[in-house]
């Protein structure tokens, strides 16, 4: 136990310098001339959105960047969801912060839960939310839908971009319900949506942060989309579902 522990650490400490190396070194590139252009077009190909380079350039590979991006590959490698396993059971909480029920509660029967992990300030999040909409409206008779709100991908006091909706860090569960109130205030939900816990209980089991998909099928993960922005992939949720309906289909046929 004790020899895990050491390895853990050397391992975690490894790799946030080579992260720090990295920032660094292409903290520098950023003088390199047409690098804007380069990284506009790379950060296009990665998000599939044309984000304005401008309302990040000056955050790129800075110190708040840094902490965002280590403390989101920690959160995957540390992730307790693994697919085919066992789904986690957190804690989540209503938008009355009243209730606290667990995320396997809102499983029905053997019906697929698609949860879908994610907060206003990220661009791709608020991008993407019509798309996960749709296939809500598609396929809301054969599964179930879950948004859970966690903590915001881009803080006004964080990693924050410019010309984004500014939403500070939520210190407390009332200003982490009043996010996702905002959020609802400009996008009519089809589907449920909870908080995540202020100690981050389903964000961390998942490893939800920033934005993140999976399919829970009697208690099982069916489907664990990788990190986003670059891998938050509604297409991949919405196939599964097509294949999910045409199998169901088929054994109804050949039990009547």
């Amino acid at each position: 136990m004790m020899l895990h522990k050491v390895s853990t650490v050397f391992h975690n400490f490894a790799g946030t310098v080579l992260l720090l190396w990295a920032f660094i070194c292409l903290r520098i590139l950023r003088l390199v001339p047409y690098s804007k252009r380069v990284v506009g077009k790379m950060t296009k190909a990665i998000t599939t959105l044309d984000l304005p380079i401008d309302d990040y350039w000056g955050s790129l590979f800075s110190w708040n960047m840094f902490q965002s991006v280590r403390y989101t590959i920690l959160g995957d490698l540390q992730k307790s969801a693994r697919f085919g396993q066992r789904a986690p059971n957190p804690s989540v909480v209503t938008l009355d912060g009243a209730s606290h029920p667990h995320l396997l509660n809102f499983c029905r029967g053997n019906r697929p839960l698609v949860l879908n992990f994610g907060s206003w300030s990220c661009p791709v999040f608020r991008a993407r939310t019509q798309e996960f909409l749709e296939i809500v409206r598609q396929f809301k008779d054969i599964a179930d839908f879950l948004t859970v709100y966690i903590e915001e991908a881009h803080p006004s006091n964080g990693w924050a971009f410019e010309n984004n909706v500014v939403i500070p860090k939520h210190e407390t569960l009332e200003q982490r319900c009043q996010a996702v109130r905002l959020m609802l205030s400009s996008v009519k939900f089809d589907s449920p949506v909870v908080v995540d816990t202020m100690d981050d209980e389903a964000s961390k089991a998942f490893g939800g942060l920033p934005i993140r998909l999976y399919i829970i099928k009697n208690y099982k993960v069916e489907y664990a989309g990788a990190i986003g922005p670059t891998f938050y992939a509604p297409k991949e949720v919405e196939l599964w579902l097509k294949k999910h309906r045409a199998e169901s289909s088929r054994t109804g046929r050949q039990r009547a």
